[in-house]
């Protein structure tokens, strides 16, 4: 099995950073190939994180309440 990253999303043209909301798996978790993982917002949108494959959440990189920068990797799973 593979190391994989999960990565904060290009949400939006011209925007940088995005602030972690809330983390619907913890590690250990299985989860599936585009299953929300977390949930980050701005003042204006709400963008769901989801995962790139199936497999089990290995690390959580970033804490509810961080802002996290687009191509930051949050999270680490094993696929």
């Amino acid at each position: 099995m593979a190391a994989v990253d999960v990565t904060v999303p290009d949400f939006a043209e011209g925007a940088k950073s995005i602030k972690l909301r809330q983390w619907f798996v913890k590690v250990g978790d299985s989860v599936k190939k585009d299953e929300v993982l977390a949930e980050a917002a701005t003042d204006k949108i709400s963008v769901d994180i989801e995962s790139p494959v199936s497999g089990t959440v290995v690390s959580l990189l970033a804490e509810e309440g961080d802002r996290v920068e687009v191509g930051q990797k949050i999270a680490e799973l094993e696929g």
